[in-house]
């Protein structure tokens, strides 16, 4: 008996063995291919936003039609081109180049892909945001400028490019913004800049946007008007908070990074009246800070939200002296890097603004702080720009103390230290008689 019920289990397993279908040759690698994730075609890019953004830029067109021939011909576009390169590569050799290759060293960390940058007080300085972080996800800048809108291609205004131009000599010479000249010489608002900056850092645009912030943060995309409308006067007023996004792709990546911009005050009365900015910016991850020529407005108490921000949803922080105070940093933990050279703020600003602290450092180590090659925010003349890389600490929740200018102060200066600033706002006595806030 238990003879037979053996031969059964044997007769079982040789039939099992003998329905199971041979294997072909290949399948082995027909499985692993199919187990291999497929990869994500590249993103289509806008040929007409990217040639537009180039002839802009003064960069070679790269998707040709009749019409791009027949402008990059005229006369007018030839001398665009010649002055906008004459510019731009001199600033190129002489700030830009060294920027790039001081980031791949000192700002590996913060390059190493996937992150949000937060940029407040920027104005429309994508360019050098982008030299010190091209790995970034995604981009978030603050200015008082307007958002503005871009031109169509086929109806350029009369003008046009060389208004551009003067826009930028202060970028060029500077390497920055002054808000009043975007103002009064430019006024044409941020979004020409964006494209501009994005196509000579080696990307193509995909698609530019307006957005605006919902009640929950999330920005939510609308089509760009036709610039060439009538705005009608008795339309009603939208409150909303509104920007510009473009989305672009580098020649070099398959995934495509988004700039987002907000122009408008960030002060604590504005964010505490409307706290979607705050939401919005919170609803990006894996934040680092990037501050330049601030105009010493987070040194002070009524930009308060904006500076807990930082220290509270980022990090790490590149900066000048015009960004937080050195002994914020301490008092909440953080570790603090010191660069360059370090002196007096430019004429414009109040002596409050100075920080004892970090001269006294910089005297006392001078030999062991590296120095720099290239210049960075208003000390553009000389070799006194310093530069700080601040990263958090224990990562627990910091709230910075206030730091309110005095009334001595703000006589000294001739100015309300709680007027909202951004990037570029001040420089020299000089550039504040001609119109620079």
């Amino acid at each position: 008996m238990r003879f037979l019920q053996k031969l059964f289990i044997i007769s079982l397993i040789a039939t099992f063995f003998a329905c199971e279908a041979p294997k072909k040759e290949g399948d082995d690698n027909k499985n692993s291919e199919n187990s291999k994730p497929k990869e994500e075609p590249r993103p289509k890019i806008n040929e007409e936003l990217t040639a537009l953004s180039q002839l802009m830029a003064g960069a070679e067109v790269t998707y040709k039609t009749p019409l791009t021939d027949s402008i990059t011909k005229s006369a007018i576009a030839q001398q665009h081109f010649k002055e906008f390169n004459d510019g731009f590569n001199k600033l190129d050799k002489e700030r830009l180049s060294k920027m790039r290759e001081w980031s791949k060293g000192e700002l590996a960390d913060f390059n190493a892909g996937g992150k949000t940058l937060f940029y407040p007080f920027s104005g429309p300085d994508i360019l050098i945001a982008y030299e010190f972080f091209p790995n970034c996800d995604n981009y978030l800048m603050f200015g008082l400028e307007k958002d503005g809108n871009l031109p169509h291609l086929n109806k350029l205004p009369n003008g046009y490019l060389g208004n551009l131009r003067t826009a930028l000599r202060d970028l060029f010479s500077r390497g920055y913004f002054i808000t009043s000249h975007m103002g009064g010489l430019w006024g044409q608002g941020v979004l020409p800049f964006l494209n501009i900056f994005l196509v000579r850092t080696g990307n193509e645009i995909i698609d530019a946007k307006r957005f605006y912030v919902d009640e929950s943060g999330k920005p939510v995309l609308m089509e760009l008007e036709d610039p060439n409308a009538k705005i009608d006067p008795k339309a009603p007023k939208d409150n909303r908070t509104k920007g510009v996004m473009v989305e672009f792709l580098n020649k070099n990546r398959k995934k495509s990074q988004k700039v987002y911009y907000i122009g408008g005050d960030v002060s604590d009365r504005a964010m505490k009246a409307n706290n979607s900015v705050v939401k919005f910016i919170q609803g990006f991850s894996d934040k680092v800070t990037f501050i330049k020529s601030a105009s010493y407005i987070l040194h002070n108490s009524d930009f308060a939200v904006f500076r807990n921000l930082i220290l509270n949803e980022t990090s790490g922080v590149l900066q000048d002296d015009t960004g937080i105070r050195y002994s914020v940093y301490q008092e909440n933990g953080w570790s603090v890097k010191m660069y360059g050279n370090y002196d007096y703020p430019v004429a414009d600003f109040g002596r409050y603004t100075y920080q004892n602290d970090v001269a006294k450092i910089y005297r006392d180590e001078k030999a062991s702080i590296p120095k720099l090659n290239f210049t960075y925010g208003y000390h553009w003349k000389n070799d006194k720009s310093s530069v700080f890389i601040a990263r958090r600490g224990n990562g627990e929740k910091q709230v910075a103390k206030d730091e309110k200018a005095t009334d001595k102060d703000t006589k000294k200066t001739g100015k309300d230290t709680k007027e909202p600033a951004n990037s570029g706002q001040k420089d020299t006595k000089e550039d504040t008689k001609k119109g620079g806030k």
